[in-house]
């Protein structure tokens, strides 16, 4: 309900436009080309072979395609620059909005895993996320959200394996989820999927079939992604990589505005950035320090996880891998966008991490849960005003931006008070 609320009425973003201008020309041209959309003006694309098409992986607006052709067969159409916008609104409701509500469910299965309380864990399964980035993201649309609900589903497996045991279904969600994150994320496949290859191979339980469907699950997106790409930019690596196609007339985007390759930065350089970016400019951490604090339990917590020390290992480890990999490839934060958006998708993982501290059944345990829980729901109110209602924008720490009017917050209500005659 919250987010349905939060949810912007029209794109305000170049971000925006290029995935919106490939669903609307796979529902209304059965193309991946751009010259004939409505928002085919968007600054990230490329141009290859006399056609603009999207920078970003082709799979997940061919997999969100088919919300918007239930919409297109509604009568309703993406309108370009309108103030508001059925089609638009909708369509990032049963995306992005949808992958939130839908994280919040598998964190829940989560903490179910680790025996918290009923009333409990729904409590911090819903507050914790909408302290994180998660919630303004979950208000537009964007591929950081699918894939923080991808990472959670993929992470939700892994625990089950080790509490229930390895079987052939879960072994097929763990590699479907992982492939799919993989193909429209990027960052997982040299962070998270070499460290769950070895802890699958070191398993004792392992068995062929098991292996089989976590192969062929893992596999089955990437190859979705190779037959969609290769059309594209001629080989199996995302557009976005491809820098030379973003050399065309009247492109905005040179070496400085590129990200996607090693920034080979001196060390002072690279502190200074990644400090920018995680606690002063971004406030990644800063505006949403229950990341921060889950990753602190995650190195605190190491008697705890005993139980689970593969599933452990894959957590740290993969998020510091890949965080360190989006700062070391990145120069400038990610772009116009709220936090640092590359990161956006690790929340689940932080927040997983957290349960060392949520299981508690300690007095001093039960306290910091609650403090936890008290700081994430301080988080979601400073982001529903500073960032939620515009997540396109250069939010700078500390914070100045002035406040909007009401209907900025709440635009649905808004609009239809607004036209009520």
């Amino acid at each position: 309900m919250l987010i349905a609320l939060v949810t912007r009425t029209s794109p305000i973003s170049a971000h925006e436009w290029s995935r919106l201008a490939t669903v609307e020309s796979l529902v209304e041209r059965q193309t991946y080309e751009l010259d004939g959309s409505s928002f085919a003006n968007t600054r990230d694309k490329i141009f290859n072979r006399g056609h603009f098409y999207s920078h970003q992986p082709p799979l997940l607006a061919t997999i969100e395609a088919p919300i918007y052709g239930l919409l297109h067969a509604a009568g309703l159409r993406f309108a370009n620059n309108a103030p508001f916008d059925w089609a638009f609104y909708l369509f990032v409701l049963f995306t992005n909005g949808l992958a939130f509500a839908l994280t919040v469910v598998v964190l829940d299965s989560v903490f179910a895993l680790a025996a918290i309380p009923g009333r409990t864990r729904a409590f911090y399964a819903l507050v914790l996320p909408l302290g994180t980035w998660l919630f303004p993201y979950g208000a537009v649309t964007n591929n950081h959200g699918i894939a923080a609900l991808l990472l959670a589903f993929a992470l939700y497996q892994l625990l089950a394996i080790e509490v229930r045991g390895g079987s052939v279904r879960r072994c097929w969600f763990l590699g479907g989820g992982l492939g799919v994150l993989s193909a429209i994320e990027i960052l997982p496949l040299v962070s998270y999927v070499p460290l769950v290859a070895v802890y699958v191979a070191r398993r004792d339980d392992r068995r062929r079939p098991q292996l089989v469907a976590l192969g062929a699950a893992f596999l089955l997106p990437l190859v979705a992604h190779a037959a969609l790409n290769i059309p594209i930019t001629g080989d199996v690596v995302p557009a976005g990589f491809h820098f030379e196609l973003f050399n065309y007339p009247g492109s905005p985007f040179d070496a400085s505005t590129l990200s996607g390759d090693v920034k080979m930065r001196p060390l002072p350089e690279l502190l200074h950035y990644a400090t920018e970016a995680m606690f002063t400019r971004k406030g990644f951490f800063t505006l949403a320090p229950v990341m921060l604090i889950g990753l602190l339990s995650g190195v605190l917590g190491w008697t705890w996880w005993r139980r689970f020390r593969g599933v452990h290992v894959i957590l740290v480890a993969g998020t510091l891998a890949s965080l360190t990999v989006s700062l070391l490839t990145t120069n400038n934060f990610g772009g116009v966008a709220v936090g640092f958006r590359h990161a956006t998708y690790l929340a689940p993982a932080f927040l997983i991490l957290l349960l060392p501290v949520l299981a508690s059944r300690q007095q001093w345990g039960r306290a910091a849960a609650a403090a936890i829980g008290v700081l994430a729901a301080g988080s979601a109110v400073v982001l529903i005003v500073y960032a939620v209602r515009w997540p396109w924008e250069d939010l700078v720490f500390p914070l100045s931006k002035p406040l909007g009017p009401w209907q900025s917050y709440i635009p649905v209500v808004g609009h239809v008070l607004t036209n009520v005659p």
